[in-house]
């Protein structure tokens, strides 16, 4: 019986499209990048429902003729390369030959190319994978490709496709990728019928840089860095260290010959650069790579950009080349930056009324000269005192005499949250009855606290227990529970820059009602600015609108694991409205913190699923002590 079958072209085509086609964005990926080879200055693309109805890209590049308009559509066939030789010195966006018919393999295409030689334009049609229509038709020069209901003949690959919020994001921010390393070439954008995304061409980067980023891109603690090193070349951008919370512009973009590359050996370049400088000024949110934009241009030959089916990956030929190029470049474009400040400093220390204030990083580098101890000294130290099993006892048993949630708070909203949490693992009788009871409750570094109860004692992250609480009642709001709010004295008005303000615009836009229950009164934007009226109680120190970008940023994040808005939202807020670490409380506080948690549904983890208490029975002490064996 034969066992071994050559497979159908239609099947060989779907099989590449799961290779090189993943969601709508790869679509506008691989068309734009073909616009892009085509020397288009001008590229429109259109969708609808995310790009899972409809992608429409057009642009007035050189076109095709119509042998290459249906000879685009076998497999392996391309412009970009015609013997092995040139394979290893691509110079182009696309090369593989298998966009196209895997495109079409998985959708409705239709296809309408002019060159500017010829009176007539080519109308090319496939619907998953079958020529139906090849005529002729009147049409500008350049290429129209339209796909529709991409991958409707795959339900189960479709079923894999995010909401059309999700998609829609991957393709703003692939657009801003392009748009940031093709300055010279307009960019529109259309989602659902109306302009969404507009970047008119210019010649000047610093232009299109401040077009993406906001106007006040070039006011920021930025700095402007180029080096080579022989024939490789690196440009662009990166930050300085001052501190940052206030800005929502936390880019860090690697782009190679005119690729965005996500790569190993850069990032670790990039890192190793920034350490020494981010721990002797203990800037930048405890050690975290400030925001970049690179610009890397390699020798075609030193390179190998065909090592994923989408391009997303490159390999190096001379890693230590390419390491050494970042690393030394970043590293004395942050020295000289380093010593300006220093400079700033000594002059503002001198004036009897310095025209500006000294920043936090000013005195840091004037002031200050912070010796880092290694790790090794630490090891010396300390070694004797280590006990790696101090912590680690018997599992404690169950008991049930303490539920985990509050049945009476149950809502049937609230519950489709709290259902999937990991609620029924640890049960402890920590609870006393009378707050009296608790002995002297402690903070240790003003980070943990410290309980004595019946049988021993417990110790409870104090950040993590006050999202937990906040996170809940953020939920209860969301299921009707009225909000508690202040009102600003002056309406907040919050500048979000360009290349994320569309997807923020259309969250907050869709979701004006739930904002309103959990306590934010806003008002339309106007351009690319929100106004800020009413905050939720629980905000605090709002920091001048520090918080709500904060907010801003780490619900994107969220955004990307859970698209459950007002969970995402509930989670953002509780992160950043908990009270941190280093934070001291009085024993009223601690106490009030500890109430609170136990009235929780869930206290025993915090919203994003991590433990915030440790239990340590009265016998493990005892243990430890050799009171008992």
């Amino acid at each position: 019986m034969k066992r071994i079958n050559i497979l159908s072209e239609d099947v060989r085509n779907k099989i590449a499209a799961g290779e090189v086609i993943e969601r709508p964005a790869s679509v506008v990926k691989e068309l734009v990048e073909n616009s892009l080879d085509a020397q288009a200055d001008n590229i429109i693309v259109v969708i609808e429902n995310g790009g899972k109805d409809l992608i429409r890209v057009v642009d007035n590049g050189f076109g095709m003729g119509y042998d290459d308009a249906m000879l685009a559509f076998e497999r392996h066939a391309t412009s970009k390369i015609k013997t092995v030789e040139d394979i290893i010195h691509i110079g182009s966006l696309g090369f593989r030959g298998e966009a196209l018919p895997s495109i079409a393999s998985v959708s409705s295409l239709n296809m309408v190319t002019r060159t500017k030689d010829e009176d007539l334009a080519s109308i090319i049609e496939f619907n998953n994978g079958k020529l139906i229509n090849v005529s002729k038709t009147s049409a500008n020069p350049g290429t129209a490709i339209a796909v529709r209901g991409l991958f409707k003949s795959l339900p189960a690959r479709r079923k894999f496709l995010r909401s059309s919020s999700v998609e829609a994001r991957y393709i703003l921010k692939y657009l801003h990728y392009q748009a940031i390393l093709y300055p010279q070439v307009s960019f529109k954008l259309v989602m659902d019928g109306r302009e969404r995304l507009v970047y008119i061409a210019t010649e000047d980067r610093n232009k299109r840089m401040s077009d993406v980023f906001g106007s006040g891109f070039f006011s920021d603690d930025i700095i402007a860095i180029e080096g080579e090193s022989g024939a490789y070349k690196l440009s662009g951008y990166i930050f300085g260290l001052e501190d940052r919370h206030d800005k929502l512009i936390d880019a860090q973009y690697t782009f190679i010959n005119g690729r965005f590359i996500s790569d190993k050996t850069v990032k670790h370049s990039i890192k190793a650069a920034y350490e020494p400088f981010i721990l002797k000024t203990r800037a930048w949110q405890k050690g975290s790579t400030p925001p970049y934009i690179l610009f890397l241009d390699i020798p075609a030959e030193q390179i190998d950009v065909n090592v994923h089916p989408a391009k997303l990956e490159v390999r190096f030929r001379e890693n230590n080349l390419v390491h050494g190029l970042i690393f030394e470049t970043l590293t004395r474009s942050l020295r000289n930056y380093e010593d300006q400040k220093f400079a700033n400093a000594r002059l503002k220390f001198s004036a009897f009324t310095p025209p500006k204030p000294t920043t936090a990083l000013e005195r840091d580098i004037f002031v200050k000269n912070v010796e880092v101890p290694r790790y090794s000294e630490y090891k010396k130290e300390f070694g004797k005192l280590y006990q790696d099993d101090v912590f680690r006892g018997e599992p404690a048993q169950k008991q049930d005499n303490i539920p985990i949630y509050n049945a009476a708070k149950a809502e049937s909203e609230v519950q489709e949250i709290f259902s999937d949490l990991p609620n029924d693992e640890l049960k402890y009788n920590i609870l006393l009855k009378n707050e009296e009871d608790y002995i002297n409750p402690w903070q240790l570094h003003n980070t943990y606290i410290f309980i004595q109860v019946e049988d021993g004692l417990v110790i409870i992250d104090q950040h993590a227990a006050h999202e937990r609480i906040i996170y809940e009642k953020l939920i209860h709001r969301t299921a009707g529970a009225p909000a508690t709010r202040q009102k600003l004295i002056i309406p907040l008005v919050i500048d979000i820059p360009p290349y994320i303000a569309l997807e923020i615009k259309e969250l907050i836009e869709a979701n004006f009602e739930l904002l309103e229950k959990i306590g934010f009164m806003l008002k339309k934007f106007s351009g690319d600015s929100l106004v800020i009226e009413e905050i939720p109680a629980e905000l605090g120190d709002f920091q001048g609108g520090q918080v709500f970008l904060e907010i801003l940023k780490q619900l994107e994040l969220e955004m990307d694991m859970n698209t459950d808005f007002r969970d995402s939202l509930a989670k953002s807020i509780a992160c950043k409205a908990a009270i941190k670490a280093n934070h001291k409380l009085s024993r009223r506080e601690m106490l009030a913190l500890i109430n609170d948690l136990f009235a929780c549904h869930v206290p025993y983890f915090c919203p994003h699923g991590r433990p915030l208490i440790l239990k340590m029975p009265i016998s493990d002490f005892e243990k430890k002590f050799k009171r008992t064996l």
